[in-house]
């Protein structure tokens, strides 16, 4: 009998096994969540985070809206304006999200009005197809991790996962799985 379902514990495991073809899914992420797009990497996270909560993927909601929050604290952190925050920031980004809502659970109802809000609160209109990418980028990963049943992480696992992305990035993260396996 085989054990396959619980095989795996972390994704890029299963990315390692099968690096010939995911190693150019790692590198997709590592081109859209981390160079510099219209997007801000932390809404980006935020994106990412909301579509795994919306597919009830806790593994990947928990490692994405950790980033989030710890890009944001750095944002305040170093910030010379003190009596902004964030959330006053974030009304632009409401659009954003009600689209990758859509984009998620119903394509279909998409509208010229779903649209015109995002370009109302001043993007261009490429950050429609940006948005799109990481929605279908994130239903990916969800499905990855959900269909190999890789158990979402403890909180000291998910910290230093956090920590890991923030600092390596998709391409960082996976070298340094390499090099690890490579040890073993």
């Amino acid at each position: 009998m085989s054990t396959f379902l619980n095989k795996y514990t972390s994704v890029y495991n299963v990315f390692l096994d099968n690096w010939s073809y995911q190693s150019q899914y790692v590198l997709f992420l590592e081109k859209l969540m981390y160079e510099e797009t219209i997007l801000p990497t932390y809404i980006k996270e935020m994106i990412f985070a909301y579509v795994s909560e919306l597919n009830g993927c806790t593994y990947c909601k928990d490692i994405h809206r950790g980033i989030s929050k710890e890009l944001i604290k750095e944002i305040e952190k170093n910030s010379s304006l003190e009596n902004i925050s964030i959330s006053s920031i974030q009304e632009e980004f409401k659009a954003v999200l009600a689209f990758s809502h859509k984009v998620n659970e119903d394509i279909d109802s998409i509208t010229q009005d779903d649209v015109d809000s995002i370009l109302e609160n001043g993007f261009q209109e490429n950050v429609i197809s940006e948005i799109i990418a990481i929605c279908s980028a994130a239903q990916y990963m969800n499905t990855t991790v959900r269909a190999h049943k890789i158990p979402a992480l403890n909180e000291a696992m998910n910290s230093a996962s956090v920590k890991m992305m923030i600092q390596k990035g998709y391409q960082g993260l996976a070298d340094y799985m390499i090099q690890k396996r490579n040890k073993s």
